[in-house]
């Protein structure tokens, strides 16, 4: 699932959280490298005869050199040099917010860095110049895998406004997404399908339903786009990101990103540290975590937010549960498989049941803002009001009254996890998804199912930890409650970057830059503004 950073703090408002997709499951893990197995040569059976003293040995072989990266390629060079046509950006229809005063601009990129001259694709650029004393530029990305990103450089360089003041604040839909080349797999009334999945199938002939869901998905991505689906990896994002940096005459990237955006950031430190500037990586995944061992994490990170929820909701008055903390994670795990097998039944026979429900709560549960909604929304669940039940649903995933989902994002999300290796097979859902009903009855199946698909072509998995030598010193931002990257993740990446400080923020939710809380703001903004990083060891409380 792929709830967003961007969560909703009033009730009936239009569900930002799903305007800006990010993630939930594979959408906060990914990563890239070469992991394929090099041919081993054959040693020689005997030795070959020394030279005699009247003959000159060969001179010793000259190691090949480094295939040149970036801009110092000859072949991309006209990539680097190209110039963009910038537009002001046509207002959002989905948003419905003012997107003028952003610049767009189509940016053309290779296809295959392997092959940059056979076939090119554009991504979508945004731009937001500075507005005073400018220190260059600054990317934004807001996770997923996804987009977003038009908003999220809107929200810096207009909301937070000292930023916008002192950067030229950029972006562009990472190939596959959005108003970049997108990947195609299904229509609206397939994500129906993906969403109406129960993550606790009863037997044989329901686990084959998910099955075969997952392979009418994977075949409309390769009938609708399989030139582009071995071309959406992370690394190749993040060489479209350089080819901005240079069409733009910068010699520095300065970074803000969040969630999976904090991979592109940690990958764009690899490989290209000496055109990095200042860097900011907010609720961050650890690259080195696998496939596996990252649908477990996250499955608990969700889990022990939805306990936080009812922790905080049994002390509020118009809480639907009564008793302990306990007694009402079996009553709404209870609930949950009490749907699995009767849906809630609305108006025109259409129904709701285990899969979007679960999906609804997990989202709700994404930041401590949308807790008050979530409690009217659990009241509603626990009842027998389908109508309702059904509206409380459409607003947490973000389906339109036309049955459309305008925001969502999971074909890019699924395809680019499956070209980075982070997708799980169908039988390893289902074995992780069992193991976790015991200890994760709420969130743990679901969470789980999420990192699922039928991968074509399936990326190996490229767990490994980031190695930036070179890179400038950066900072990491983690909080101790964020559900979707849990905070061991922040910990993990800021070892392995030299130079880096993790910056803690005491609360349960996703990320924590531009979220209501001054030390943390003041700390991130003092490091993009002079390069200052935190002491070791700053934390933020509530």
């Amino acid at each position: 699932m792929n709830p967003s950073i961007f969560a909703p703090h009033l009730r009936r408002a239009v569900p930002v959280a799903l305007v800006l997709a990010l993630t939930l499951a594979a959408g906060c893990d990914g990563s890239d490298g070469d992991s394929t197995p090099k041919a081993q040569s054959t040693p020689p059976t005997a030795q070959p005869t020394p030279p005699t003293p009247s003959t000159p040995s060969a001179p010793a072989s000259t190691p090949p050199a480094a295939k040149p990266v970036g801009a110092d390629d000859p072949a991309l060079k006209p990539f680097y040099t190209q110039k963009l046509a910038w537009a002001a950006c046509p207002d959002d229809k989905k948003t419905k917010s003012d997107e003028g005063v952003l610049e767009c601009a189509r940016v053309r990129v290779p296809l295959d860095y392997a092959a940059p001259a056979a076939e090119t694709i554009e991504v979508q650029a945004y731009r937001k110049k500075a507005g005073g004393d400018r220190l260059g530029i600054l990317a934004v990305d807001p996770g997923g895998p996804g987009s977003g990103v038009q908003s999220m450089t809107r929200m810096f360089a207009v909301t937070q406004v000292a930023v916008g003041t002192r950067y030229d604040v950029v972006g562009i839909d990472p190939r596959g997404t959005a108003g970049s080349t997108a990947v195609d797999c299904v229509d609206d009334a397939g994500i129906d399908r993906l969403r109406s999945l129960d993550p606790t199938p009863d037997d044989a002939a329901e686990l084959e339903r998910i099955g075969a869901f997952y392979r009418e998905f994977a075949d409309g991505c390769t009938t609708r786009s399989a030139k582009l689906l071995p071309h959406l990896g992370t690394q190749d994002v993040v060489s479209d990101l350089d080819v901005l940096r240079g069409v733009l005459g910068e010699d520095k990237l300065n970074y803000f990103g969040w969630s999976y955006g904090t991979y592109i950031g940690a990958l764009y430190l690899e490989k290209f540290p000496t055109h990095t500037g200042r860097v900011v990586l907010d609720a961050p995944m650890d690259p080195a975590m696998d496939r596996i061992s990252g649908a477990k994490d996250q499955a608990a990170g969700f889990e022990q937010a939805y306990r936080a929820f009812v922790t905080d909701c049994l002390k509020q008055a118009d809480c639907p549960f009564k008793g302990s903390v306990d007694d009402a994670i079996k009553r709404t795990a209870d609930r949950l498989h009490e749907l699995g097998t009767t849906p809630f039944e609305g108006k025109g026979g259409r129904t709701v049941g285990e899969g979007e429900v679960s999906y609804a709560i997990s989202t709700a549960t994404y930041n401590e803002e949308t807790w008050r909604d979530l409690r009217v929304t659990m009241r509603i669940y626990l009842g027998k009001d389908a109508n309702r039940a059904i509206a409380e649903t459409d607003f947490w995933l973000g389906r339109a009254e036309d049955g459309s989902y305008p925001w969502d994002h999971t074909d890019a999300n699924m395809t680019i996890n499956c070209a980075d290796g982070r997708m799980l097979t169908v039988a390893e859902a289902d074995k992780l998804a069992k193991e976790a009903q015991s200890t994760m009855p709420v969130a743990g199946p679901g969470v789980i199912w999420s990192f699922a698909a039928d991968c074509r072509p399936n990326g190996p998995d490229r767990a490994r930890p980031i190695s930036a030598p070179g890179a400038p010193p950066v900072l990491v931002v983690g909080s101790t409650g964020d559900p979707a990257t849990p905070y061991g993740q922040a910990q993990a990446l800021t070892s392995q970057l030299p130079g880096a400080v993790l910056l803690t923020r005491e609360k349960t939710g996703h990320a924590a830059y531009a979220k209501g809380n001054a030390c943390i703001d003041a700390a991130v903004e003092k490091y993009l503004f002079t390069g200052e990083l935190p002491a070791v060891g700053a934390r933020c409380a509530k």
